[in-house]
């Protein structure tokens, strides 16, 4: 992959993951138990986690100066 592609494929994968995570959360907030939101948070962490080792660890191979 390009270096133009893999940056629009980080900043795409790190919208739809951390962004719409983080506002679901939010949403959980308000609604929810203290309790469930801590459960929730703590997927959400598991979540953002695996995708950066699973996705964003291949593009950070061959593009390291994207890590930033």
């Amino acid at each position: 992959m390009d270096t133009k592609s893999a940056a629009r494929f980080k900043q795409h994968t790190e919208r739809v993951v951390v962004q719409e995570l983080s506002l679901a959360l939010t949403l959980a907030k308000e609604g929810s138990p203290a309790d469930e939101v801590l459960r929730l948070r703590t997927s959400i962490d598991d979540i953002i986690a695996r995708v950066d080792t699973m996705l964003l660890e291949n593009i950070y191979k061959d593009h390291p100066d994207l890590m930033a």
